[in-house]
């Protein structure tokens, strides 16, 4: 990774689902697998039932409404399924489906060593988190803005004003522009390019390489 003095950046965010985890079965990444409808099947559910059950409660504990606990304890009692067989197998499905984008993961950490900001701002209720993104996956950022940990998500502009504010409690002369934010939601883009971020929609690792390089970034 070579940063030109001129227009160099000097922080980069990630998004987590479709991003930093990508489907184990689709190289493009062109679109992400159906948690709920592998959820549904693993309990023996047709989907209408299993996301009748949740749907509300699910919402809101993307937001840390509905606390981790709270919600198994609902679902379990609304499906009469064992709490412990639901928990695992909810994680489980979410460990199945994904795998670790190698290449993004190696970017974060030679950036890291740069002294590059890395971020992640990302939608994750309690158990995508615990499936896609444990704990061992954290070292190489310095930042880390999950929705149901910070009550907020996006796009709403409140997630995005905070992120910065940290991003610049480390760095107090960075610049909006010299930030890259990475995504493959659009409507996710909206409200950083509004404060000036550099964004990158991300469809493959080739095409994100490439654009990498136009802000010099590799």
């Amino acid at each position: 990774m070579k940063n030109k003095k001129q227009g160099k950046i000097k922080a980069i965010i990630f998004d987590i689902g479709g991003v930093l985890k990508i489907p184990k079965t689709q190289n493009d990444n062109q679109e992400l697998p159906g948690f709920h409808e592998l959820i549904a099947k693993k309990l023996h559910l047709d989907f209408d039932t299993w996301f009748d059950a949740i749907d509300v409660y699910y919402a809101q504990s993307i937001v840390g409404k509905v606390s981790k606990n709270e919600f198994i304890q609902i679902a379990s009692k609304r499906l009469g399924i064992n709490k412990n067989k639901l928990e695992k197998t909810i994680i489980q499905c979410y460990k199945s489906k994904m795998k670790k984008n190698i290449f993004l993961y190696n970017l974060a950490e030679k950036a890291k060593k740069q002294k590059i900001i890395t971020a992640i701002l990302s939608d994750q209720w309690p158990y995508s988190k615990s499936g896609v993104f444990p704990k061992k996956d954290e070292k190489n950022f310095d930042i880390i803005i999950i929705s149901y940990e910070v009550k907020m998500r996006k796009p709403n502009l409140e997630i995005y004003d905070l992120l910065l504010k940290k991003i610049k409690n480390k760095n107090k002369q960075i610049k909006n522009s010299e930030i890259i934010y990475i995504d493959d939601r659009s409507y996710n883009l909206e409200p950083a390019k509004k404060h000036g971020i550099k964004t990158i929609l991300f469809r493959n690792n080739e095409q994100v390489k490439k654009e990498l390089k136009k802000f010099n970034v590799i």
